[in-house]
């Protein structure tokens, strides 16, 4: 091949290299963009705020948005609220149940769902303010602090702070080499001279121990418990002769003791804590709750479900926690605003 000819053939050869290295480097092609279907975008989102909305509702918007209601109890807080059988049982259960009716009607509801959910002291202020419970029905103390986004209904329980005493007590021996006398069954104050009374942290029943103690010449030795349960304890084993409390406390822990017939309650009382549900803080709902809760002590109903719950054997031990109605809770059943104040 001639030198022309050689020429000729390197510069056909470099160009189609080149052509080569940018059809390399070019981008590829682009595929055609999906399009979604209008109807379908408006529709997720109009379903994801449909959900966002619910979930941002509280009280009785919430209630009559799903269709369901979901109540709180306690799994152990006899007679109040407890787990029978699996189910939630109890007074403050029942007359929640009465809520739940009345709910119905006021929203128009008759297929509203019930659902029941185990809570506790330390987590019902948090559930009913998330939204997670519309109401808790175990029946807490109006001393309890709730924080702001809780509320509490009307009273559903005024108590007295009792004594509950074994049912037969040895007085402690007085003056110079006196013999201990013989068991007895105590009825007051008094018969708890130089004994040791058991209180729960906190209580406010401390100033009148401390102040009978020192008018009648008493002498009478405190120590605390951190749970009724452990203040109990120490009743049945004779570390302490009387425990003070919320009377509807004391009278669950005796239906639930081996003997509850060892036990009573000295007949001096003193007014003690009204008990309540938490509720989120919800206008409308707080005014179905009160409004059902006293429309059942003026018909009658709240006395009919004391009978069954204070009065007359309960599930599931068949148990009578023997409660009769306090002068206090007489005055709140004839008129309860003025029983509160």
């Amino acid at each position: 091949m001639t030198k022309p000819h050689q020429l000729f053939a390197a510069l056909c050869l470099l160009g189609i290299a080149g052509t080569a290295a940018r059809a390399e480097d070019a981008p590829a092609p682009a595929e055609p963009a999906a399009v979604e279907n209008p109807e379908a975008t408006t529709a997720k989102d109009e379903d994801a705020e449909t959900h966002a909305t619910i979930a941002e509702r509280r009280g009785l918007d919430k209630i009559k948005a799903t269709g369901a209601i979901t109540l709180g109890y306690r799994e152990a807080a006899v007679p109040f609220s407890y787990a029978a059988d699996e189910k939630a049982a109890g007074f403050a259960v029942d007359l929640c149940a009465l809520v739940a009716d009345r709910m119905k009607q006021r929203l128009a509801l008759p297929e509203l769902t019930i659902v029941w959910r185990a809570t506790s002291d330390a987590d019902q202020a948090a559930l009913a303010a998330n939204g997670d419970i519309d109401i808790d029905c175990a029946a807490t103390p109006d001393t309890v602090a709730l924080g702001e986004a809780s509320a509490l209904s009307e009273p559903v329980y005024v108590s007295e702070l009792r004594f509950l005493v074994p049912s037969k007590l040895r007085p402690e021996p007085e003056g110079f080499r006196r013999r201990r006398a013989d068991y007895k069954t105590p009825s007051a104050i008094d018969d708890l001279k130089g004994k040791t009374v058991v209180l729960p942290q906190g209580s406010p029943g401390l100033p009148y121990i401390l102040g009978q103690s020192v008018e009648r010449y008493l002498g009478i030795s405190i120590v605390y418990a951190k749970t009724p349960a452990e203040a109990f304890k120490l009743v049945e084993t004779g570390a302490a002769a009387a425990y003070l409390d919320d009377d509807a406390v004391l009278a669950g822990l005796k239906a639930g003791a081996k003997s509850p017939d060892g036990f009573l309650f000295l007949n001096s009382g003193q007014p003690g804590a009204a008990y309540a549900f938490v509720l989120p803080k919800d206008e409308p709902l707080k005014q179905v709750v009160d409004a059902a809760i006293l429309d059942a002590v003026r018909s009658g109903a709240y006395e009919t479900l004391y009978a069954k719950w204070f009065e007359s054997p309960i599930p599931p031990k068949n148990a009578t926690v023997a409660l009769p109605r306090s002068e206090r809770l007489k005055q709140f059943l004839n008129d309860p605003e003025s029983a509160t104040e």
